[in-house]
């Protein structure tokens, strides 16, 4: 079995996976796409070489709607959805899935809701069944509940136990205050004990909703037959109050963190005592995904950062041994988007790696990029989408992402072309117009006493100190 299935992943590849000589002219496959009287819409990805499902519904919700003050109830539902369904209790649903070697998985996002089943495709209906059980029928019990909220505090009191989780969170809440997502998946300890049942039980209600929801379909599976089931599943379908795929601009909660809020050229500095290495994020604000120069940003922030000899990687690790490694990136959501470059150092020499980067980010501000470096950024790009693109259930995911966004069907076969497309004159143009470095944001966690010594040896003045107990 273990053979067959390897050979059918080789059969798949071949079939779509030409893209190191012709990957402009290779069109990835695009779902089937169905919607059921009550709304409920299905994307098949169907292909009968494969012999796995996978399954998946999402919904259009997310952190982004907890209600105001209770920050960490999308986390909560999404503890407990699995935690017991009808005619089934937590330990009876996990070996119903166990026992067909599959797996199961429910996760939520700012923006999103996921439940989702991975198996044998002989399996389909059964994991079908399973899964329209945790998403049609959940419990909530108050034990179950209880039980997942105690491991949530739990989880965030150890947040600062590492670095690099402390300082994405404070860079993050920062760069976000003042928008709707500003408080994250999980504000604070004291919010969150205000979390009740009957709040799980409302997000629940307003946010599972066929005509909120997608279903996804990959695999190998018979699609009249199936199809059949996934009706008698969801067809009847009627609860929730979102609709027609609709988070509501005027019921999401714009939250600003005034305790994270800096002076200009003001580094933020998150104490944490204890730690031999300091962690650091440099970054700003970004331009939406929408943006008409998003393929050009994506080009320049690969030569940046994003491979292992990128001009950061080179100069910083290679040239100075300031890091073991360093990277950039670019984040997005629907409404917003950040880029920021991420490292760690001995908190020694913190402050000679702020300010060899921001020397790095000010070289590339101002023009410093060579034919030779777009070259080699725009294949590795390709290359890696290539990569990213080699199974069905990749492909599914990226077209998934496309249509979170809204960016239509065509944006997986696009991406390539648009890379290739992209010139020297147009990322430059894009660096000099949204690399705003007076801007910048800085923040670092570590300990406090060596990293204050190191910043104000390399000329850094400004420093705002706040205690990890008031991020939690």
């Amino acid at each position: 079995m273990r053979n067959l299935y390897f050979f059918s992943i080789l059969l798949f590849i071949n079939n779509i996976f030409s893209f190191a000589s012709g990957a402009s002219e290779v069109k990835l496959p695009l779902p089937e796409i169905e919607t059921l009287p009550n709304g409920f819409k299905i994307a098949w990805f169907v292909n009968q070489n494969i012999p796995v499902i996978d399954i998946s519904l999402i919904m259009n919700c997310g952190f982004q709607n907890d209600p105001k003050g209770k920050s960490g109830t999308a986390e909560l539902v999404a503890a407990t959805l699995d935690r017991g369904v009808q005619g089934m209790n937590t330990k009876e649903l996990a070996r119903a899935v166990e026992m067909l070697g599959a797996t199961r998985y429910v996760s939520a996002d700012e923006e999103t809701f996921s439940v989702g089943m991975h198996g044998l495709a002989l399996d389909a209906e059964r994991l079908l069944e399973l899964l329209g059980k945790i998403a049609l029928t959940p419990q909530f019990s108050e034990q179950e509940v209880n039980l997942e909220h105690t491991r949530l505090i739990d989880n965030w009191k150890h947040l600062g136990d590492k670095g690099e989780h402390l300082v994405s969170l404070a860079f993050r809440r920062k760069v976000t205050s003042g928008t709707e997502y500003g408080r994250g998946g999980f504000l604070s300890i004291s919010e969150f004990k205000t979390v009740t049942r009957k709040d799980v039980l409302q997000f629940y209600q307003t946010c599972f909703s066929p005509k909120n929801a997608l279903f996804l379909v990959v695999g190998k599976v018979d699609k009249s037959l199936f199809q059949k089931k996934v009706q008698s599943t969801f067809g009847f379908w009627t609860s929730g109050i979102f609709g027609n795929g609709e988070n509501k601009k005027k019921d999401l909660i714009v939250y600003e963190d005034k305790r994270l809020a800096t002076k200009k050229d003001e580094i933020l500095l998150v104490e944490r005592l204890g730690l031999n290495q300091a962690q650091v994020k440099i970054g700003f604000k970004a331009p939406l995904i929408y943006a008409p120069e998003h393929h050009a940003l994506l080009v320049a922030n690969a030569l940046l950062g994003e491979y292992f000899n990128s001009r950061l990687n080179s100069i910083i690790r290679d040239k100075l041994a300031l890091t073991y490694a360093i990277e950039s990136h670019f984040i997005y959501n629907k409404n917003f988007a950040e880029f920021s470059v991420s490292s760690s150092t001995k908190n020694e020499t913190i402050g000679q790696l702020i300010k060899k980067t921001l020397d790095i980010l000010k070289d590339f501000e101002g023009g410093g990029i060579s034919e030779e470096e777009i070259k080699m950024s725009k294949d590795y790009l390709i290359g890696s989408y290539s990569l990213s693109v080699s199974t069905l259930q990749a492909i599914a995911l990226n077209w998934l992402i496309g249509y979170i966004f809204g960016l239509g069907d065509q944006c997986i076969n696009d991406f390539i072309p648009k890379i290739k497309q992209v010139t020297r004159q147009e990322v430059i143009q894009a660096v000099k117009k949204y690399f705003l470095l007076d801007k910048v944001t800085i923040v670092i966690a570590g300990d406090p006493k060596p990293i204050l010594k190191s910043l104000k040896e390399s000329d850094f003045k400004k420093i705002k100190q706040i205690r990890l107990d008031s991020l939690l």
